[in-house]
């Protein structure tokens, strides 16, 4: 037998607390689909006005992202990053920060985060993290019966090479590898000297 509810054709609301539930889940879809429209958009006034509410919730969970990788103007140099370490007795070693294309599949999954602190830790604007990740640095290459005793972060980078096209034709050829001569890059800079505090170790 129908209720009340049913035999009148009204039906009942949910629970108080099953809506707050789907108010809160609506929110939530909506907020993050206005952070997908406004954050993809090319950089500019409106878009800075529009993404300021959100700026430190996107940053701080790692939402954010950016195309310029694609267009208007894709990057045009190949960089690398490695330190030299200097050990108390005089040797030196040398270490590179990780690099995707020389990991294997699981590893880049695992460690995918450590490209884009290889990209942002090279440059200046970054300079605030200099230190820390020279410190990290002498952790991984500490040896109490020799400790390091400076670390020097050293970027280096190359223009990459223009696209080549197929004979006679203005079209591209579908894959280019890099050439290997670009694990040796043109130019390097040596921009942080690093002395190593034993408290750092």
């Amino acid at each position: 037998m129908n209720s009340a509810g049913e035999a009148s054709g009204v039906s009942e609301k949910p629970p108080l607390k099953q809506r707050i539930w789907r108010w809160c889940i609506s929110t939530f879809i909506l907020v993050h689909l206005y952070i997908m429209f406004f954050w993809g958009m090319p950089p500019s006034g409106f878009r800075g006005y529009m993404t300021a509410p959100v700026q430190d919730y996107v940053i701080q969970t790692g939402l954010w992202q950016s195309w310029d990788m694609f267009s208007p103007d894709p990057l045009s140099v190949i960089f690398n990053l490695h330190a030299q370490i200097h050990y108390q007795n005089g040797a030196m070693d040398f270490w590179e920060f990780p690099r995707m294309e020389k990991l294997g599949y699981m590893e880049r999954m695992q460690k995918e985060r450590y490209r884009k602190w290889r990209e942002r830790v090279r440059q200046d604007m970054f300079s605030i993290v200099w230190d820390d990740t020279a410190r990290y640095v002498a952790r991984l290459h500490n040896n109490p019966t020799n400790p390091p005793k400076q670390i020097v972060l050293v970027r280096e980078w190359d223009s990459i090479p223009p696209p080549q096209f197929k004979p006679g034709t203005f079209e591209m050829k579908s894959f280019q590898r890099m050439p290997k001569g670009y694990d040796y890059l043109k130019y390097s800079y040596r921009f942080r000297f690093y002395d190593v505090l034993p408290g750092d170790l």
